[in-house]
């Protein structure tokens, strides 16, 4: 009788153990479950998020050239901090727009007499590069065409192009005295000359006249600024650099046999600096830029 009622006590708990595996089983389930919907949210947010900013990085700006009678207007927009934009005609050289860290940016040019290509670089903050490049073909109205522009070592270079031929051109800084320039008879079509910008605000008026007594005035505003005195002197195994300006030096960088250099100007009006040179034949650029924007570069081939 202990035997059956023993048997029957198995029977009873029997069930209670195999509801609590279930309970245990169906937790364990859920657990399970929670943790693949966890990770696949996860999964799926980031993923979302490296879509995202890898369709940022790749978004390319937005460049859009128009042609206004006598000059291009240049605008460009971004979803990111534009570094530059570098532009050239032909095989001209570079201009270069500093984009300021700006998204949006508007820049009206000369456009030349003929046929040019028109070559734009944008730059912005990650280093990403967009290339543009059109054709303008300008046959004229007549008139002689006038370009203006900046060169390297901080001048203005005046081009005037005419498609039957030029007389001469006038040049003045400030309504002053002008400044007569005659057309080569070897090229009747084009006149290139390069001025020195005068000190302080400016105002540069250029005058051009055709063979069919056709006249085209231009103006440009512009700052002259003086630029910082370099000198170099040798001293043994030493090369002595000495830069000097009348205000204040904002930088001085030089690269000797590749290797490049950077002095902080701090304001100062003279710097001098002792830079060892090694045995042999060395060369060295130097570049130095006052707090007004004046730059000076020179070169030296020193040997020890």
């Amino acid at each position: 009788m202990n035997q059956i009622l023993q048997t029957e006590n198995n029977k009873s708990k029997g069930p209670i153990e195999i509801s609590k595996i279930v309970k245990f089983f169906a937790i364990a389930i859920l657990i399970f479950g929670l943790i693949l919907i966890g990770l696949g949210l996860y999964s799926y947010i980031s993923n979302n998020a490296k879509e995202k900013t890898t369709a940022q990085k790749n978004l390319k700006p937005d460049v859009n050239v128009t042609k206004q009678e006598d000059d291009i207007l240049i605008q460009v927009t971004h979803n990111v901090a534009i570094s530059q934009i570098i532009y050239k005609w032909n095989t001209e050289a570079e201009q270069v727009i500093e984009g300021e860290n700006k998204t949006s940016i508007s820049e009206t040019i000369d456009l030349p007499f003929g046929t040019n290509t028109l070559y734009i670089r944008v730059v912005d903050i990650n280093g990403e590069e967009t290339v543009f490049q059109k054709e303008y073909v300008v046959d004229g109205d007549g008139k002689p065409v006038i370009e203006l522009t900046l060169t390297k070592d901080y001048k203005i270079k005046i081009t005037v192009q005419d498609a039957v031929g030029l007389k001469y051109i006038n040049y003045t800084w400030n309504n002053g005295e002008k400044t007569k320039v005659e057309a080569n008879m070897e090229n009747l079509k084009v006149i290139e000359e390069t001025v020195e910008i005068p000190l302080g605000q400016n105002t540069l008026t250029v005058d051009a006249v055709n063979t069919s007594d056709v006249i085209t005035t231009k103006e440009l505003e512009v700052k002259g600024v003086k630029r910082p005195v370099v000198t170099f002197a040798k001293d043994g195994d030493y090369l002595i650099i000495r830069v000097e300006d009348e205000d204040a030096m904002k930088v001085v960088t030089y690269t000797l046999n590749g290797q490049r250099y950077q002095i902080n100007g701090r304001d100062r009006k003279v710097i001098e600096y002792r830079q060892s040179i090694p045995k042999g034949e060395s060369t060295l650029e130097l570049t130095a830029e006052n707090n007004d924007g004046g730059i000076t570069e020179k070169k030296a081939r020193i040997i020890n």
